[in-house]
């Protein structure tokens, strides 16, 4: 009896030291665990700090490939510009150069018009002559562009050939007597007196009116101021050029 409450006395013992055993273990597993739930997390936060920096450096990356690409690009374009600017530089110094030469070509243009004024037949005199003397103010206005100066100096050379290939009838005061005027081309000037009795060719070579007393002649002359001024259809008239021709 005695031997089994000693027995039993040690296993109560040794249980209570395998219970301790136990809870200790079970403590140090529970610290393990623990720990080992600190080491996951700071292996995931490092995970993460990871994945975060190796997509900063993604992007940073690909950014830097496109400012590499840019750069390239604004290179180029500013090669291509600089090409550009020195090509515009000759450009003016050539415009420069020629509206140096040009100047004194718009100034002969504007003589030998002038002069073929002077030695055309007298129609339109004034017309004319304002033409002229307009042309040679705007050769001095700093306000026009030498391109509109020089577009206005062959409009009116272009106004002047263009009195060439064609008739025109029109009135004019002449010694203070009113006229009808028929210019055939650039090849003769007729004038008829308002009431018909009166008629006149000018003779270029001694600069002066001839009269006309033929009564065909004078018939023609009507009828070309009627077909000029469009009252008429087209006919072939007959009409003397120069003085050398019997009136």
């Amino acid at each position: 009896m005695q031997l089994i409450k000693i027995t039993l006395l040690l296993l109560f013992v040794n249980s209570l030291v395998f219970s301790n055993q136990i809870e200790k273990s079970m403590e140090v597993i529970e610290n393990t665990n623990n720990k080992l739930v600190d080491y996951q997390k700071q292996i995931d936060l490092h995970d993460e700090k990871h994945t975060e920096l190796v997509g900063e450096y993604r992007y940073v990356n690909e950014q830097l490939k496109s400012t590499k690409k840019y750069n390239t690009q604004l290179s180029n374009i500013i090669s291509s510009q600089k090409e550009e600017l020195a090509d515009i530089a000759q450009q003016i110094k050539d415009i420069e150069q020629t509206q140096k030469n040009i100047y004194p070509l718009m100034s002969d243009m504007i003589k030998s018009l002038k002069k073929l004024v002077e030695l055309d037949i007298p129609f339109l005199m004034q017309e004319r002559i304002d033409r002229i003397k307009t042309l040679e103010e705007t050769l001095d206005r700093a306000d026009i562009k030498t391109a509109e100066k020089f577009r206005i100096i062959l409009e009116a050379f272009k106004i002047e050939y263009d009195y060439a290939k064609n008739i025109e009838a029109y009135q004019e005061i002449s010694d203070g007597k009113t006229f009808n005027y028929l210019r055939i081309g650039r090849v003769a000037l007729y004038k008829q007196s308002l009431d018909s009795k009166d008629y006149f060719a000018w003779d270029n070579e001694s600069k002066k009116w001839d009269e006309i007393n033929d009564s065909n002649v004078q018939t023609n002359i009507r009828k070309g101021i009627k077909i000029a001024k469009k009252h008429e259809n087209v006919a072939f008239l007959q009409l003397p050029f120069n003085k050398k021709e019997e009136f």
